[in-house]
């Protein structure tokens, strides 16, 4: 997804010069490219599995440990909080909340959070669907809270930019975010109230007008809810931005503790799959450049969400060491690879039906039941089929053919097609079979076709007069190897014009011994 910030703005997070292809390099290198540069505007694209990186904060404070100017597990200042919550059962029963104080924003910050709320709840949030979040003013709110769950009839407040008090079902029927996210509540919805029973937010839908949050506030309260575990990672993603811009965080119960997570990722194990040599030491700074700790375990961040395992690890040490770095090489083979014999075969035998002016199709082994009754029907069937159109297997490439010049007889003719490939009747089968259609095609060119191509393989083939249910009664030959004749009128007159065709079964006609 494109986030947009301003470059003066990323530039007074970085705690060293840089210069502006230096950030867009060290940006390219962390994955998130940028997407273009106008005037002061930047856009950037991150990746879902970085939502920290989704403001000017997140961003600055990968960068900042990506060019070593403040690398390592970064550090807030945290206190305790007196602030209790009253969770009560909820339609979204998980929820989490975290407070930040003495945060400085501007306009350009705030409108940046906004930018990462929305952009939170349109990704991890699932539309709000997953979690959702709010952000309040501290200072216009009085704890404890309340959590729980009101009737659409008793919920009165004013929402966020409108200039009256709505029920619950006002909201959802007036507001464009009421009409928006409706479908995610019933006839009731969570609500946060405080202890003036002041209506906080309707959840997930709209938070109150009296609370919002402005360029002045400097102390925040945080939460998120949701139908998902995970609530306290979202609000860790907030916190943590807030206290880039100097904020210090208040833990809450229920809440993230802004402990780190610990992943045992063993050096050997690191060097094997990254393919390095790194001792300890190396090891712990290219830790370091990805703003993660080490004490003999990784101590991973509360906001990467992205982290799970070891193997996570390793991807952090390739971006840490740079992909650039590393030289490509071909993986040893023990068993170099050959053209399978049958492949040879065919191959010999495509320029063989190509050198007679023939194009060659591709058509499905699995087709229909009823194209396949041209040529005596099928003796393979896929059991519960969910197409009709796919449900057997062909035991004859010649209604496949057909049919695909079925729905091309508006091109010019002639026509030659052939098609090498495999039969079911019911042992697998190789077969190659070929047509040929225009206003003069008779019995004596599909022969000629015939006689050159087992002639090429220089065997000895005893034809006769016979009958097949694709082919004219009287204008067929046939033999232990195959078939070939013009084509039944009651097929051929599908197409308006006269056909020949001939199908050979390869593996009587043993070719490895007379082509190889």
């Amino acid at each position: 997804m494109i986030i947009e910030i301003l470059y003066s703005e990323l530039v007074k997070l970085l705690k060293s010069k840089a210069s502006l292809e230096q950030v867009i390099e060290n940006l390219d290198m962390l994955g998130t490219p940028v997407d273009g540069f106008e005037g002061d505007l930047l856009r950037v694209e991150v990746f879902p599995n970085r939502v920290d990186m989704l403001s000017p904060e997140g961003l600055a404070r990968a960068l900042n440990g990506f060019m070593e100017s403040q690398s390592g597990y970064p550090i807030w200042r945290t206190e305790p909080t007196n602030i209790e919550v009253d969770v009560k059962s909820t339609s979204r029963p998980n929820v989490s909340f975290s407070v930040v104080k003495g945060a400085t924003l501007d306009e350009e910050s705030l409108k940046a959070l906004m930018q990462m709320q929305e952009k939170l709840h349109a990704t991890v949030g699932r539309n709000r669907r997953k979690f959702s979040i709010g952000v309040y003013d501290l200072d216009k709110i009085k704890p404890p809270f309340v959590y729980k769950e009101l009737k659409l009839k008793d919920i009165l407040f004013r929402p966020l930019e409108e200039e009256s008090d709505m029920t619950g079902k006002e909201v959802l029927e007036s507001t464009e975010k009421g009409q928006k996210y409706a479908h995610l509540v019933t006839d009731t919805a969570p609500v946060i109230m405080d202890s003036q029973s002041r209506i906080l937010s309707m959840v997930p839908i709209l938070n109150a007008e009296f609370c919002k949050i402005t360029k002045d506030t400097k102390n925040f309260l945080i939460d998120s809810t949701g139908t998902a575990e995970g609530t306290e990672n979202i609000v860790s993603i907030i916190a943590s931005t807030l206290a880039d811009r100097g904020g210090v965080i208040g833990v809450i119960f229920p809440g993230p503790t802004f402990l780190p997570k610990r992943v045992s990722a063993p050096l050997e194990y690191i060097n094997k799959i990254v393919g390095l040599n790194l001792n300890e030491s190396e090891y712990m700074i290219l830790l370091s450049k990805m703003r993660l700790g080490y004490d003999g375990d990784v101590l991973i961040p509360p906001y990467r969400l992205d982290i799970f395992n070891k193997m996570d690890i390793a991807e952090e040490i390739a971006i840490a060491y740079g992909y650039n770095k590393f030289e490509g090489e071909l993986s040893p083979s023990y068993s170099p690879g050959e053209p399978l014999v049958s492949s040879l075969l065919d191959n010999e035998l495509r320029k063989l039906v190509v050198g007679m002016g023939f194009l060659e199709l591709k058509t499905f082994m699995l087709t229909s039941p009823e194209i396949l009754k041209l040529a005596g029907g099928h003796k393979i069937a896929a059991v519960n089929s969910k197409s009709l159109e796919y449900s057997a297997l062909r035991p004859s490439i010649l209604p496949g053919i057909f049919d695909v010049l079925k729905f091309n007889k508006d091109a010019d003719y002639p026509q030659k097609v052939f098609e090498i490939g495999p039969v079911f009747s019911p042992e697998e089968g190789h077969n190659i079979s070929g047509m040929i259609v225009h206003k003069t095609a008779n019995f004596s060119e599909i022969k000629g076709v015939v006689d050159r191509l087992i002639g090429t393989i220089s065997q000895s083939v005893e034809w006769k007069n016979g009958e097949h249910e694709f082919f004219m009664k009287g204008r067929t030959a046939v033999s232990d190897v195959g078939v070939y004749g013009e084509v039944n009128l009651s097929i051929s007159e599908k197409l308006g014009v006269p056909m020949t065709a001939f199908e050979l079964d390869l593996n009587k006609l043993k070719l490895q011994e007379r082509i190889l």
